[in-house]
């Protein structure tokens, strides 16, 4: 039997339209997520733990997600 997703998610991609490398919203784009929230989120965990972690992941992150597809119209 085959079941139907109701809702398409093309994959986890950085976003083209982001601040700093579009993690972030790429990120909250594909959970459904505030871009607002995930950013303050991000910046409080950096405040909180220091440089080296933080910025360790969000690089990480940035070099392991594929961009976001062009798209032309």
């Amino acid at each position: 039997m085959a079941y139907e997703c109701s809702t398409w998610r093309p994959g986890l991609y950085r976003s083209r339209n982001g601040f700093l490398f579009g993690v972030c919203r790429g990120i909250a784009e594909y959970f459904d997520l505030s871009v607002f929230w995930l950013r303050a989120i991000v910046i409080g965990t950096f405040i909180l733990t220091g440089f080296f972690p933080v910025v360790f992941v969000y690089l990480l992150a940035a070099l392991l997600m594929k961009r976001e597809p062009a798209y032309s119209y």
